[in-house]
């Protein structure tokens, strides 16, 4: 049986009772008190929240089964990798660095039947590469390791150093190798998040090829390029 409180003194309420016993106020039994509205909306704010849990596990579930598209798999997309999209354009540029690295000398000719065919073995492998390396830094990111801004200008300055290079001869190396300072310090940020990766396995006891086999069995790679 439904108990009814009043909706001024909180008192408990019969069936069919006009006038509170406690407080003498007059009151209807059939408007919910602010207590009973209060729980109400609360059981209403779960079931929603408990429908909206399982639309989204359904989502979820739909993307990973192809069912309805996944707003990353485009026609510019080459991999998803953990989430995180690699860019044909990013897996071309790279391309175009290494098929002028080869072609420098004039022997390869990537348009006859043996050169297109390297050049689709160098495709892979080059993209192999990029989704290795994004393996790597989400991976990073999942166990919250972190670069700091000194770190990197540390990590250029060494490079520098190591180079021999003044401010304008640095400026010269990025724009040869199609760079700005900007793009060159995401680079470097990268490199020391996967540094400290692979340190972070030592320190779990494990070697090198046993921590990247664990970090790349847990990964979660979409290949779209073919």
């Amino acid at each position: 049986m439904e108990k009814f409180e009043c909706p001024q003194c909180g008192g408990t309420l019969g069936n069919e009772a006009t006038v509170c016993g406690e407080c003498g106020k007059e009151v209807n039994v059939h408007s919910p008190s602010p207590a009973q509205e209060e729980k109400r909306s609360s059981k209403n704010l779960y079931a929603f929240l408990a429908v909206l849990l399982v639309a989204l596990g359904g989502l979820a579930m739909l993307l990973f089964t192809g069912l309805i598209p996944n707003p990353l798999r485009d026609s510019s997309t080459a991999a998803i990798v953990n989430g995180e999209k690699i860019s044909l354009a990013e897996l071309d540029k790279k391309l175009d660095m290494y098929k002028k690295m080869y072609g420098q000398d004039g022997k390869v000719d990537f348009s006859s039947p043996d050169g297109k065919k390297m050049l689709e073995q160098m495709k892979r492998q080059v993209l192999d590469g990029l989704v290795q390396e994004k393996i790597l830094a989400t991976e990073a990111k999942k166990e919250k390791i972190s670069v700091s801004p000194q770190e990197i200008t540390e990590r250029i300055n060494a490079i520098k150093k190591s180079m021999n290079l003044s401010d304008k001869d640095f400026e010269g190396f990025l724009k040869n190798h199609s760079m700005n300072l900007s793009s060159f310090e995401k680079r470097m940020e990268r490199d020391l998040l996967i540094a400290n990766l692979i340190a972070k396995g030592a320190e779990k006891g494990l070697t090198n090829e046993a921590w990247i086999k664990e970090l790349n069995s847990r990964a979660k790679v979409e290949i779209l390029s073919k």
